[in-house]
């Protein structure tokens, strides 16, 4: 060949192999992506908006190859339906709100019905009691509120129940401003809703046990229920779920005492970034209160079919967790140390509430007895 010819030779095969690369890139861009693995799953409905999450959903079908149909149902309506009703309706998987959710649904199924069964919890959230400021001003004064050093507040929930909440104590009595009515603390439904559930076991502890730490005995949960039911009973009317519920609660009641999730306000608070002056006005009239001891609702994911194992592993994504964190107020449940109560410098947050345990199934299904049925005794 002509050397003078060769650069031109070169030249032509370059642009060739150039040209045949785009033809490929262009094609495989036209083709179907690799197929992605839909799932339905029935979730509390406070863990509705980081399940709609843009980034979110783009993490679980990019980097795990999911798409998850997310309905929102109170964790222990979701968690009693039928292994009929549950195939029927193709569910691959559940998301109550606690680990006494979880412990009604391996109690009232068999796991033979779901041999492809897996449950691990991803995040979590303290049970806690929101108050308005003047609520939380007179209740520092009985000494039933304390602020701590780092600024977080704390109420003695046994005395709360025993000393002002049974014995119908008035707002009056102790000089709360702009206060009426009997002390009493409200919550969603506990027949359907987690949150709501979570107040009444506190409740229950307290009333039926000696040791707050300590759940009470059967023995001890049948002598209590009554009691509880007369505070259920004192609540009237509830919302059905825990998303709804907080924000009727500050739109309508924030002078009152409210037990959700400590999450609701940190959700709020972003929801709120673009907004200052709902920004200032929940800030100003909200208290953020940790029951001493209180209860942590460990959002497990219950996995019905083999797919759902794959929503397991994404969810402990550290991508996924800093996401729940830092604009939907979860803490992680999988990851030491993942919560920074930095991120949120206008609440007071607790590094780490005490806790008690909460009570087994068999007592659990004493107490959905007791609040569905009326059956307390």
């Amino acid at each position: 060949m002509n050397r003078s010819r060769l650069p031109v030779v070169i030249a032509i095969v370059i642009a060739a192999v150039t040209i045949a690369i785009g033809v490929v890139v262009i094609r495989d861009s036209n083709e179907t992506p690799a197929a992605v693995q839909q799932l339905t799953c029935l979730g509390g409905s406070e863990k509705s908006a980081l399940m709609a999450d843009t980034e979110v959903r783009d993490i679980l079908r990019d980097d795990y190859g999911l798409e998850v149909r997310f309905d929102k149902r109170g964790s222990y309506d979701l968690v009693q339906l039928p292994t009929d009703q549950l195939r029927l309706q193709k569910i691959d998987c559940l998301w109550p709100s606690s680990a006494s959710a979880r412990s009604v649904f391996e109690e009232s199924h068999d796991t033979g019905d779901f041999p492809d069964y897996r449950a691990e919890s991803v995040l979590e959230t303290p049970e806690v009691i929101y108050a308005g400021a003047a609520a939380t001003d007179a209740l520092m004064r009985t000494g039933v509120v304390v602020q701590h050093t780092d600024s977080h507040y704390v109420v003695d929930f046994k005395r709360l129940l025993l000393d002002y909440i049974l014995p119908k104590q008035k707002w009056e009595a102790i000089d709360a401003q702009h206060l009426a009515g009997p002390i009493r603390i409200t919550s969603t439904d506990p027949k359907s809703s987690n949150s709501g559930f979570t107040l009444l076991q506190l409740e229950l502890t307290v009333i039926g046990s000696g040791d707050v730490f300590q759940p009470p005995t059967i023995a001890e949960a049948e002598a209590g229920l009554p009691t509880v039911r007369d505070l259920y009973d004192a609540q009237g009317l509830q919302s059905d779920s825990s998303d709804g519920g907080f924000r009727e609660w500050l739109i309508q009641g924030a002078a009152s005492l409210y037990a959700g999730y400590e999450n609701q306000i940190l959700q709020q608070l972003v929801a709120y970034r673009d907004n200052a002056p709902a920004t200032e006005a929940l800030l100003a009239n909200t208290r953020l209160l940790y029951p001493d001891p209180t209860i942590f609702n460990s959002n497990p994911v219950l996995a019905l079919t083999t797919p759902a194992h794959q929503l397991i592993t994404a969810l402990r994504d550290q991508k996924i967790q800093q996401i729940a964190w830092k604009r939907y107020g979860f803490r992680s449940a999988t990851e030491l140390g993942a919560a920074d109560i930095g991120d949120f410098p206008q609440v007071p947050l607790a590094i780490q509430p005490r806790a008690t345990t909460p009570p087994r199934a068999d007592i659990t299904q004493l107490l959905l007895a007791c609040v569905r049925d009326n059956q307390c005794s």
